[in-house]
C-alpha cells in the first residue's frame, strides 16, 4: 500500500489563489491580441499619441507610447517614447498606465501644439 505525502502549506486558499493567477495570465494574453488602440489626438489636431503594450520574456508587461505628427496622411511623421521603464504584473495595469500617460501628453503637454 502506497501513501500519498502532502505538504503541509496545502490550502484551498492556495489553489484558488494559484488558479486566479493563471488565469488573469491567460486573459491578459487574449486580450493583447484582440485590442485595437485608437489614436488620442491633441487639441490642436497636428500631435496624436498611440498606447502599445508588449510582453517580456519574463511573461511581465512593459508599455510604451507611439506618437504621430502632423496633419495629414503624406506629413506624418512617427516616433516613439519609452522613457518610463516600468515593468508591470499584467496587461491591464500596463495599459492603464500608459493611457494616464498618453491622454496627460495630448491634454496637458502638449494640447496647443
Amino acid at each position: 500500500m502506497h501513501t500519498l505525502l502532502l505538504p503541509t502549506s496545502f490550502s484551498i486558499k492556495g489553489i484558488f489563489s494559484a488558479a486566479s493567477v493563471a488565469a488573469s495570465s491567460l486573459w491578459d494574453r487574449a486580450a493583447a491580441g484582440k485590442r485595437k488602440e485608437e489614436w488620442i489626438t491633441n487639441r490642436a489636431g497636428s500631435l496624436s499619441f498611440k498606447v502599445q503594450v508588449h510582453q517580456l520574456p519574463s511573461g511581465k508587461w512593459t508599455a510604451g507610447i507611439l506618437t504621430r505628427s502632423g496633419t495629414f496622411y503624406g506629413n506624418h511623421r512617427f516616433g516613439f517614447l519609452k522613457k518610463p521603464d516600468e515593468v508591470f504584473r499584467s496587461y491591464r495595469q500596463a495599459r492603464r498606465f500608459a493611457l494616464k500617460l498618453a491622454n496627460q501628453m495630448a491634454n496637458l503637454r502638449y494640447a496647443y501644439q
